[in-house]
């Protein structure tokens, strides 16, 4: 395994375990975590994201992807994902959807 297969893997990796901690704040809510643990699965869900960019960040400095982050790139996906909020809440599969000033109409 050379290292930009290695970086991979750790991406691969820590984007399972965001998956892991939404699964798991559908499941019990974003308030409550592990018993007995110290965090909230919204916290955990906070950690498990900052470990993906830093890899993301590794990534981008070896060139082994280029930096697309841009502010441009960040609002595009935002409002492709209010377009489909508003589709979803028109299917009636989004119920408690509250429109922002990002909604596309």
């Amino acid at each position: 395994m050379n290292k930009t297969e290695y970086l991979l893997t750790c991406l691969g990796e820590e984007c399972a375990e965001v998956q892991q901690a939404v699964a798991k704040a559908l499941r019990f809510g974003l308030d409550v975590g592990f018993p007995g643990g110290k965090t909230t699965n919204a916290q955990d869900i906070a950690k498990e994201c900052v470990d993906v960019i830093a890899v993301i960040e590794m990534l981008e400095s070896d060139k082994i992807i280029n930096n697309i982050r841009t502010q441009k790139a960040i609002d595009k996906k935002k409002d492709k994902v209010f377009h489909y909020m508003e589709h979803s809440k028109k299917l009636g599969t989004l119920i408690d959807f509250y429109p922002t000033e990002n909604t596309i109409n």
